[in-house]
């Protein structure tokens, strides 16, 4: 093979070339070998795979007619953009090594016993449906942050909704801000008639307060959205009760506050209920308030008193095996 075609052929090397017959697209040339008149060359097709092929002297001497002379696109990369895009999969992928990856990155000291309901009773649950009935100053804010940054860092969330009594939205938004830098925006009367478009749809991440929210001309926007993650703080607030009337079937006596955790609570596949006191020695009311936590699981007691008690009885003599709920005193945090 004339040296001219030798030299030109390895000027090919990088650069993007036509082989009609061979390949019906662009590829890049890696390398030539030359075997007598004819050469062969390894290519880089667009999928990033590697070929090899062997031209005839015809096809050699048509290559150099043809031959483009766009770059090839994969230059060196530079040492400190690769260095971020391998910091940037590590922290994608920490969780899958970290198993407390979240508490990594927030600004608090945990307890042991915020892990221990965390993230072996609420992460390792498919699907959440929860009752977080710690005594008062457990940090059941905390627990939830803990949640939601974890189940964020894989990808298992997107569109939070956290329900909670008026006086605590802008305690919930501060520490969720100042301990997890998550952002939830707060969703009221005055901030909900200034949008023209409604922020129930467009914000992914929204406190909002159990009184506002229970409005008949609000509550149909709020559960007509499609929320990954439900937490309702200070849910023995919805509250309902059996109604019993002469000559006639007892029925339930729902309060708007449990009109709405219900439509949510059925609609979301994540629940989370927030409570320091579960049961105030009404055993109907707090069959019914267990309902929220899965209809399908806790029988309606106006319909099925005893099965209703059973049932409850049965769950709840798991103890700490219990996967819907936690409960513990203040002689259990340590």
């Amino acid at each position: 093979m004339a040296e001219d075609i030798i030299s030109n052929l390895n000027k090919l090397q990088n650069k993007k070339v036509n082989l009609p017959g061979h390949f019906s697209e662009p590829v890049f040339i890696e390398d030539v070998r030359f075997l007598g008149s004819a050469c062969e060359l390894r290519v880089r097709c667009s999928d990033g795979h590697l070929e090899e092929v062997v031209l005839d002297e015809q096809e050699v001497e048509e290559l150099q007619r043809t031959a483009a002379t766009e770059e090839a696109p994969y230059p060196v990369a530079k040492a400190a953009l690769l260095r971020l895009l391998l910091e940037s999969s590590r922290i994608r992928l920490a969780y899958a090594y970290d198993p407390y990856f979240a508490v990594s990155l927030s600004g608090i000291r945990t307890l042991p016993h915020q892990i221990e309901a965390v993230y072996g009773k609420m992460i390792p649950q498919p699907r959440l449906r929860f009752l977080l009935a710690d005594d008062p100053g457990a940090g059941k804010t905390i627990m939830a942050g803990l949640y939601i940054k974890e189940m964020k860092l894989r990808q298992a969330i997107e569109r939070v909704l956290i329900v909670v009594p008026a006086a605590l939205t802008i305690q919930w938004q501060d520490e969720l801000l100042r301990f997890f830098n998550e952002y939830f925006e707060i969703v009221g009367a005055e901030r909900d008639r200034q949008q023209l478009i409604n922020p129930w749809q467009r914000e992914n991440q929204i406190i909002t307060s159990l009184d506002y929210a229970k409005q008949e001309n609000v509550r149909e926007r709020v559960w007509s959205q499609p929320w990954d993650l439900l937490i309702i703080d200070e849910a023995h607030k919805c509250s309902a009760y059996t109604k019993r009337r002469s000559g006639r079937s007892p029925e339930a006596e729902k309060t708007k506050r449990y009109q709405l955790a219900e439509k949510l609570t059925n609609r979301t596949d994540n629940a989370l209920l927030l409570t320091a006191t579960p049961h105030h020695g009404d055993d109907d009311r707090f069959a019914h308030f267990l309902r929220l936590i899965d209809s399908d699981l806790f029988p309606e007691p106006h319909r099925l008193e005893e099965k209703a008690r059973e049932i409850r009885r049965n769950i709840f003599e798991l103890g700490p095996d219990c996967p819907w709920a936690i409960r513990r005193l203040k002689e259990d945090l340590r």
